[in-house]
């Protein structure tokens, strides 16, 4: 009987173990860009070039105060949001173009920040400012919107006042990804310019992420999370948490057992 019951606990504490093997996350699994043998490729300085669906924010002054009130929502402002982004930038629509007011249309997509300033400039100067002097125009692009699903602490759209941000800028705009979190099969939804859909998955705790085509993020790009498997089975995250449920399980194991046998 005596075996019997060393058998039996010998058995529980393997149980005990594997249930804190398998419930914990390990620290391999939480750091970002952990040293490989990968070489990082040198990123290429290009230039922007605006694309469908971007926004662009366009500070036009000149010295004939009543045009300027007609472009008085395009100044731009220290404290955008992704709401108000909407009344101060100008949308590139699906044919590539902006409207102005005054100016009409004008061809977007395609041109960087400066050849558009130089585009505007010409139309000004052709229709409405005699003198190059009288008249000051700033093009930039008015940020990115990303969302963010799945594990991160406070998912849902960011709007990232960069060009290119990188994933981990996105991340950090999320609270960051939770401790459940996957980050070694981060995936990323990009829409095409021909409206077809791609996903890449970009392992976070290497350092070749930085090499990833999709480490550097495009506007309307989707960032999804994936649990750990730690998640599912729901034990706790860190050792203290995982032994404290376990313990927790134990004790109204033995009392229903004790229970039972005082029947």
């Amino acid at each position: 009987m005596c075996k019997f019951f060393l058998v039996k606990q010998k058995i529980f504490i393997l149980f005990i173990f594997s249930m804190v093997a398998q419930s914990c996350v390990p620290l391999k699994k939480l750091i970002y860009l952990q040293e490989d043998k990968t070489t990082i490729e040198k990123q290429q300085q290009t230039i922007y070039r605006f694309k469908k669906g971007d926004r662009i924010v366009i500070d036009i002054q000149t010295r004939d105060e009543a045009l300027n009130k007609l472009f008085g929502t395009t100044k731009t402002t220290n404290n955008f949001s992704g709401e108000n982004i909407y009344f101060l930038g100008y949308e590139v629509d699906h044919e590539g173009f902006i409207t102005l007011p005054v100016l009409g249309k004008i061809q977007a997509m395609g041109k960087s920040p400066e050849e558009l300033k130089k585009t505007i400039l010409e139309k000004l100067l052709a229709t409405q400012i005699n003198h190059p002097q009288d008249v000051f125009v700033k093009v930039k692009p008015a940020g990115i919107q990303v969302t963010l699903l799945g594990e991160v602490n406070s998912p849902g759209t960011h709007l990232i006042l960069k060009p290119e941000p990188n994933i981990l800028e996105a991340i950090s705009r999320s609270g960051d990804i939770t401790l459940t979190g996957n980050r070694q099969e981060v995936m990323v939804i990009r829409e095409k310019e021909n409206g077809t859909k791609t996903i890449k998955q970009i392992d976070l705790t290497r350092k070749n992420a930085l090499n990833s085509e999709v480490f550097y993020l495009k506007n309307n790009d989707i960032i999804y999370v994936k649990p750990l498997p730690q998640k599912t089975i729901g034990t706790g995250t860190t050792l203290i948490s995982t032994l404290t449920t376990l313990m927790s399980i134990t004790s109204f194991a033995i009392s229903v057992y004790l229970f039972t046998k005082s029947r």
